[in-house]
């Protein structure tokens, strides 16, 4: 049936989770301990304006980039019912990478049973496929 997962377009869409992911983690990097806010207007625009001269977001920026033109190949492929609810991995996989990278504290026995609630909706949604 047109518009089914493949492995190969199943890989393109752990492709995108996972740059998209790891990129969320550098933007992040690149403002952790900022204060964005100023006095002013001016200065906050100006503040945020000066992320995006930073590495950290350079690379997150340009990994975003690169996730986008990755979920535009597997859009033209996926069905976008199946496609978007696999995105949500995304949010699997940056709780992760927080603790892991960032050292963020979070409470595990909530964030285990966000996530397998998430992976669990995904399930759900492959399963329902074709039908």
């Amino acid at each position: 049936m047109e518009g089914d997962l493949t492995t190969s377009s199943f890989l393109m869409i752990c492709a995108f989770v996972s740059l998209a992911s790891i990129g969320q983690i550098f933007i992040k990097k690149s403002v952790a301990g900022d204060s964005l806010i100023g006095k002013s207007s001016a200065q906050t625009l100006k503040n945020i304006l000066s992320v995006f001269a930073k590495k950290y977001a350079i690379i997150g920026f340009g990994l975003y980039v690169i996730s986008t033109f990755i979920w535009l190949l597997v859009l033209g492929r996926v069905r976008l019912s199946v496609a978007y609810p696999m995105m949500s991995l995304s949010y699997f996989l940056v709780v992760i990478l927080s603790v892991a990278v960032l050292k963020e504290k979070v409470d595990k026995k909530f964030a285990a049973i966000g996530l397998l609630l998430i992976a669990a909706g995904v399930a759900f949604v492959g399963l329902g496929m074709g039908r």
